[in-house]
């Protein structure tokens, strides 16, 4: 007998934004389908920015180290958070425990993601640009 693979989906826009919500919803659906998973639950910020502030990642991630789901499934990295630290801190969290994150529409491994990461993070910020260009 074969365990069928469950996931929970995690949908965000950082603008109220009903009908982004429901697309999302149907990618990733569709992703769960595709793969014959289950899909045991939907996570929903609508209206939540990617840059903090309240939202039910931290939910997500209670289930996530609770073993409740096999997968993750969003529509691209951008919905987990627009923070590098913060996605960091997620994938490690997947990885942690043995969860796969699924990017519906950047299929990245979890290796990947941390690779892209650490390129951002490494990239200078319009500030950092702007005081060396002020000393030339």
């Amino acid at each position: 007998m074969t365990l069928q693979t469950t996931a929970l989906l995690y949908l965000r826009t950082a603008c109220t934004d009903d009908a982004s919500i429901a697309q999302q919803r149907q990618d990733c659906t569709d992703y769960a389908n595709t793969r014959g998973w289950r899909v045991l639950d939907t996570i929903v910020d609508n209206g939540v920015s990617g840059m903090g502030g309240v939202s039910r990642l931290d939910a997500l991630q209670d289930r996530v180290a609770s073993g409740e789901a096999q997968a993750i499934i969003t529509a691209d990295l951008s919905r987990i958070s627009r923070d590098p630290v913060q996605v960091r801190a997620f994938v490690q969290l997947c990885q942690q425990h043995g969860v796969d994150l699924c990017i519906v529409k950047e299929p990245f491994s979890i290796d990947d993601v941390l690779k892209f990461v650490d390129i951002v993070q490494s990239a200078p910020t319009d500030n950092q640009r702007t005081a060396g260009e002020d000393s030339l």
